[in-house]
C-alpha cells in the first residue's frame, strides 16, 4: 500500500497533468475530449472511498439531467440538462421498478444555498451527515438538485478564467492563465426568476415521475429565497417547506432591476476561505467541528468542480456564479407563503435576526416555528452540535407538521437537540 506522501504526490502529479490538459486556450473540441478523460482520472482517486459509502448504505442513488430550456441570458434559450440526484431506499426503489407512485407527503427536494451545491450540501459522504440518507431511510424519496452556475449544472462563461474580477484572476495565475486578461463577459450570471424557472422544470418532473400533486422543499441560505420565493408564486405545487438559515431581506423590490447587475459572472472560493474565513471564525464551542468533515467537504466540492479543482491552489478552487439581479423575496410575497414552514437558524449565524423577520411576516401560513439552534452557525448542517437535531426536526415536520408535538411558535434548543424552550 502507498504511503500518505506517495499518494499526495501521485495526486499532485495528476493535477499537473489535468492542468495541462485543459488549458483553457484550446480548441473547444478537444477541451471537450479532454474534460472526458479528466473526469475519468478524477473519478479514478475516488472510486475506491465512494464504493465503499455506497456498499455500506442501503439505499439507490440516481443521477439525472433534467431537460430545461434555459432563462439565463448566457445561454438564453438553450436547451441544457439540470443535475438533480434521487435517494431512495430499497423498499421504495423496487415499489417504482414496479410502476408504484410515491404516497403524497413523501417526495422532497433539497435546494443548495449560493455557493457550494447540493450534493455536499445534502449527501455528504461522511459518518452519518447526509441529510438525503436520513429521510430516504425514513420512507421518503429525496431529490436535490443543482441551479445553473453550480455543481454538474451548466455553467455558462465560466470555464474562462478570465470572466472574473481583478482579485480573483490572481487565484488563478500561472495556472490557468499565464498572463492577465479582461472580462469577455461583464455582468452577473443568473436571477432570481432564472432560478425559479429552474426549480419549476424539477418540480414538474418529479411531480410527474412520482405521480405526486405536491412536493416538499428544504432549502438552506440563498436556497431560502429560491424555495421559500417560489412556494409563494406555486402553492399549489407545494406540501411543507424547511428552510435552514434562509436568506431574507424584508425590503427587497418585489420586481427586477432595470438592467442586469453584475460585473463579471463568477466570483472563487478557497478551501481556507470557506473553513477558516467562513466557519471557523464563527464556532463558538468546543467539539463543534468533527474532525475530518472539512476534508470530506472540500472532496466532494470539488468532485463537483473538476475545472475548479485543477485552477489555481494545490487544494484547487470553488467557482461560484454570481447574480444578476435579486428580487421578490421580501414581506409582500413571504404574506404568500402558505406552506407549513419551519426555519431553522444557529445562533451564530448572522442571518439569526432577519429569519426572526421573516417569522414574522409569514402571515398566511397557519403553522410555522422558528427554532433557534445553540452551538450553531451557517454551517449547522455539517457540525456536531446540530446536524442530528436538524435532521430529526426537519423529519418529524415533513410527518406531522410539528416540532417536539408543538404546531407553531419560536423556540430555541440546546446542543445536540437538548432543552428545547418556547420563546
Amino acid at each position: 500500500m502507498e504511503s500518505k506522501t506517495e499518494a499526495t504526490r501521485t495526486i499532485k502529479g495528476t493535477k499537473h497533468l489535468l492542468y495541462q490538459l485543459l488549458r483553457w486556450h484550446r480548441g473547444a473540441w478537444m477541451r471537450i475530449n479532454l474534460l472526458v478523460t479528466a473526469s475519468v482520472v478524477l473519478l479514478a482517486l475516488t472510486v475506491v472511498s465512494v464504493e465503499k459509502v455506497r456498499a455500506e448504505e442501503p439505499f439507490v442513488t440516481v443521477d439525472r439531467f433534467v431537460p430545461h430550456m434555459s432563462s439565463v441570458s448566457a445561454n438564453q434559450g438553450e436547451r441544457v440538462g439540470i443535475f438533480v440526484r434521487e435517494k431512495v431506499n430499497h423498499t421504495l426503489s423496487t415499489k417504482f421498478a414496479g410502476g408504484g407512485h410515491a404516497d403524497e407527503g413523501k417526495v422532497v427536494l433539497f435546494v443548495h444555498g449560493g455557493s457550494v451545491p447540493s450534493v455536499p450540501d445534502y449527501d455528504l459522504p461522511f459518518k452519518d451527515y447526509s441529510w438525503m440518507s436520513y429521510l430516504a431511510r425514513a420512507g421518503y424519496d429525496t431529490f436535490a438538485m443543482d441551479h445553473s452556475g453550480y455543481g454538474l449544472s451548466p455553467r455558462p462563461m465560466m470555464d474562462d478564467p478570465c470572466n472574473m474580477d481583478t482579485e480573483n484572476r490572481a487565484l488563478v495565475t500561472p495556472v490557468p492563465l499565464s498572463t492577465d486578461c479582461r472580462p469577455k463577459y461583464s455582468q452577473g450570471l443568473t436571477t432570481s426568476q432564472s432560478d425559479w424557472d429552474e426549480i419549476l422544470t424539477v418540480v414538474e418532473f418529479i411531480r410527474a415521475l412520482r405521480g405526486v400533486e405536491t412536493v416538499s422543499l428544504i432549502g438552506w441560505s440563498a436556497g431560502g429565497p429560491r424555495t421559500a420565493g417560489f412556494a409563494a408564486r406555486y402553492p399549489e405545487k407545494i406540501d411543507k417547506l424547511v428552510l435552514f438559515a434562509p436568506g431574507y431581506r424584508r425590503d427587497q423590490p418585489s420586481i427586477p432591476p432595470g438592467h442586469p447587475r453584475g460585473d463579471v459572472p463568477m466570483r472563487l472560493q478557497t478551501k481556507s476561505a470557506l473553513e477558516e474565513g467562513r466557519w471557523r471564525s464563527t464556532v463558538a464551542c468546543e467539539n463543534q467541528i468533527d474532525p475530518g468533515i472539512q476534508t470530506a467537504i472540500w472532496q466532494s466540492i470539488m468532485s463537483f468542480d473538476q475545472r475548479g479543482a485543477v485552477w489555481g491552489p494545490d487544494h484547487g478552487v470553488m467557482r461560484v456564479r454570481t447574480s444578476a439581479g435579486s428580487w421578490g423575496w421580501n414581506r409582500e410575497y413571504a404574506a404568500k407563503v402558505t406552506a407549513p414552514t419551519l426555519i431553522m437558524v444557529g445562533e451564530q449565524d448572522f442571518l439569526l435576526e432577519s429569519d426572526k423577520q421573516l417569522y414574522e411576516d409569514l402571515t398566511a401560513s397557519e403553522s410555522k416555528v422558528l427554532v433557534t439552534m445553540e452551538c450553531a452557525t451557517h454551517f449547522a448542517v455539517w457540525e456536531s452540535t446540530q446536524y442530528r437535531f436538524m435532521h430529526e426536526a426537519s423529519l418529524e415536520w415533513l410527518e406531522s407538521t410539528t416540532l417536539r408535538g408543538e404546531t407553531g411558535g419560536r423556540f430555541s434548543v440546546g446542543p445536540i437537540g437538548s432543552d428545547i424552550v418556547r420563546r
